[in-house]
């Protein structure tokens, strides 16, 4: 039996691989643990998805053990909502899991790609996933990373929690776990208070995680973010989440109150186990019309297709536009978009029924915009260049935050460049652009407040103007901070710079800060204790 970890030459990709009686046929994913990919078991004439270990974390025989072992535990949750586990095995030097193959997408997926979710989608996945957490409870397991990425969505509205098979049994003592080897469970995103501390966890730090997730469906982004997994964690124990009612108006005032319950500091404030979280979500008023439908059809349309033909993208195109659309004018109509965005919001939609029409009849064309950040190439020897854009984020924000300040400023401008100049937005493949985008809006804003310490008027000004323009509907956040970031930029440009003197500054300033108006709390610590003292020195009415 060859060992993995020994083998040098075997490429990353096992596709076409052959593991005992699975054949992989492509890699659907990649994860810090393991690697997953389709694949078909002979025996049974089926499709699985099959969850290769990393090599790395196969050297240590302890962790092999408890790895299986749990996972053969976590087999026993048979339920609708969790991905069903039928094997846990080794072959050829690989450990792996066969699972359930769900064709879709995962939450996070979905949010990426649309943003926010309506409350009723909301109310749905939340009870589908508080049903499978009622039978891992049932069972005393506890899976310690309920996050979007392990939530799949099928194209029948079907929902199902994956990664089980890391779960933990709540009646294991302490050193029975994973952790014990040196694993930490669990992402800081989503990561209850008492599971950051390393306390003992209950059915209610999975009910915190899944209220984490529902803030995130609903304000389109987590309730708590920074620039490193500790500044994260910390928030997580100390600070208290913004309402989601200040910024949802169309989300109903109770389910608001049951996420914010589940998202409890203290696990008693939370709902009790999953079966208590059921009852609470029947309580609430959402109103299940036709916008159910519209969620499925939307669900059906973000399947991943294998084939790539020119017919199945205009056909998703235009689905897509359409249903862009009229998510858009419903929001419009019910008044659920803030009052400066109703003209915007109108025209956008108009647009994209005219995109959709153009595109049915092959009359449209997409060029994506040119980068305004035009930068040298980086050599790749002093940043090295990753797989994937989302793994170049990851080594830009380790790569700069083991660097002491001031310690080598233009290293760390090099991390966050590579970011933007190693995978650009126009290479991206079409059902990449959006996580690529994401992905280059937080390295630009981390780069506008490198620009700002440093003092490089122009570098923060541009790219702080790109973050500023963005679609106000999938990127508030980020274009909010651009403005942050523009006030600060203007505020601290020498005046020789205005040709129209301190009344221009002034003016600029003001213009921007009045884009952000009372949305202070979305902006990060950087950016809004920037902001916060410009507001002081630049009252709207002075």
């Amino acid at each position: 039996m060859s060992d993995p970890t020994e083998d040098r030459n075997r490429p990353n990709d096992l596709t076409g691989r052959q593991l005992g009686e699975y054949t992989l046929l492509r890699r659907l994913g990649r994860g810090g643990m393991a690697d997953v990919y389709l694949a078909t078991q002979a025996s049974l004439n089926r499709q699985v998805a099959l969850k290769v270990l990393k090599p790395d974390l196969a050297r240590d025989e302890s962790y092999v053990q408890r790895f299986h072992r749990e996972a053969q535990a976590a087999a026993a949750l048979v339920q609708s909502n969790i991905v069903q586990i039928y094997e846990v095995g080794e072959a050829e030097g690989y450990h792996f899991i066969a699972q359930e193959y769900v064709q879709g997408r995962n939450l996070k997926q979905y949010l990426v790609r649309n943003g926010a979710v309506a409350p009723v989608m909301a109310v749905n996945i939340l009870s589908q996933c508080a049903r499978a957490l009622q039978k891992s409870g049932e069972l005393q397991v506890i899976h310690r990373d309920i996050k979007p990425e392990n939530i799949m969505l099928s194209s029948k509205g079907e929902v199902k929690i994956t990664d089980f098979g890391l779960a933990r049994l709540n009646n294991q003592s302490n050193d029975e776990t994973l952790t014990q080897v040196g694993i930490t469970m669990g992402t800081p995103l989503y990561m209850s208070p008492e599971q950051v501390e390393g306390g003992p966890l209950d059915a209610r730090s999975d009910i915190y995680s899944l209220g984490v997730t529902a803030y995130h469906m609903l304000a389109g982004h987590p309730p708590f973010e920074g620039d490193s997994p500790l500044a994260i964690a910390v928030q997580q124990v100390k600070d208290q989440a913004v309402q989601l009612h200040t910024l949802r108006r169309d989300v109903p005032e109770e389910l608001c109150q049951i996420i914010h319950a589940m998202i409890s500091k203290n696990p008693d404030d939370r709902p009790v186990d999953a079966k208590q979280l059921l009852k609470d979500l029947q309580s609430t008023k959402v109103d299940f019309d036709n916008d159910w439908e519209t969620i499925l059809e939307r669900l059906a349309i973000a399947e991943p297709g294998a084939g790539g033909e020119t017919d199945a993208l205009m056909s998703n195109e235009t689905a897509t536009a359409r249903l862009e659309a009229t998510r858009l004018l419903q929001d419009a109509m019910k008044g659920n978009i803030r009052q400066q965005g109703h003209v915007s919001t109108w025209m956008k939609a108009i647009g994209l029924l005219a995109v959709s029409a153009a595109v049915g009849l092959g009359a449209a064309t997409i060029n994506p915009l040119p980068d305004p950040l035009s930068v040298e190439e980086i050599a790749e020897s002093r940043v090295p260049r990753e797989e994937s854009v989302e793994a170049q984020l990851e080594a830009a924000y380790w790569g700069t935050f083991s660097l002491r300040k001031n310690d080598d400023d233009k290293k760390r401008e090099d991390y966050l460049r590579a970011v933007i100049d190693y995978f650009p937005l126009d290479q991206a493949e079409e059902d990449r652009r959006n996580v690529t985008e994401l992905v280059h809006c937080r390295a630009k804003t981390r780069l506008g407040e490198l620009y700002l310490e440093q003092k490089e008027y122009e570098k923060a000004k541009q790219v702080f103007e790109e973050l500023a323009q963005l679609d106000d509907r999938l990127w508030s956040h980020y274009r909010l901070m651009g403005f942050a970031g523009l006030a600060a930029t203007y505020d601290i440009t020498p005046l020789e710079e205005f040709p129209g003197g301190i009344d221009q500054r002034d003016d600029k300033v003001r213009q921007a800060l009045g884009q952000i108006g009372g949305d202070f709390h979305l902006l990060n610590a950087f950016m809004r204790e920037r902001a916060e003292e410009i507001f002081d020195n630049y009252p709207p009415d002075s």
